[in-house]
């Protein structure tokens, strides 16, 4: 059996559980604010955006809400955690397929100076709706912070490093 035997099918996998607790234990939380995209209220947050009732994309945002899009549609969530970053002056945390290469990664990302990248070792495995772990996620993956003005980037830097 091939390890890399992760099977994309479906758009709504679960995060892993070490990823977010990943960003919980940085910033010091027990839960996130709010899950922006989410099938499941699986992730620990407050408030959990879920289609049809809600459209993560369309709703406001908060302070601390974690977004793990589909990855399929990851520039249309990229720029609207820009857009909420910069309007309402939030930190996000996104979980994304680090592609670099891609104009959105540079536009909204790679030249934001309110945007800091941990870039994630590969092996992660996420779960499907039975909560059963998929295959070894073999796609370079990062953990993407955007963060308010008064959050201290520096600080940031020294941890992700």
């Amino acid at each position: 059996m091939n390890k890399y035997n992760y099977n994309f099918k479906e758009n709504d996998y679960k995060t892993p559980p070490e990823l977010y607790k990943k960003a919980l234990e940085y910033f010091g939380l027990s839960e996130f604010s709010l899950d922006v995209c989410c099938s499941d209220n699986h992730i620990p947050a407050i408030m959990h955006y879920s289609l049809p009732k809600y459209d993560g994309l369309i709703m406001p945002w908060v302070n601390f809400s974690w977004c793990n899009p589909p990855y399929n549609e990851c520039k249309k969530w990229i720029e609207k955690a820009y857009k909420e970053n910069k309007e309402r002056d939030i930190t996000i945390i996104m979980l994304l397929l680090a592609r670099t290469e891609t104009k959105y990664w540079h536009e909204y990302i790679l030249n934001n100076p309110n945007c800091q990248i941990q870039f994630l070792k590969k092996g992660y495995k996420f779960l499907n709706k039975d909560n059963q772990e998929m295959g070894v996620f073999k796609n370079a993956l990062a953990l993407i912070y955007f963060y308010n003005r008064d959050y201290d980037c520096h600080k940031l830097n020294r941890i992700l490093t």
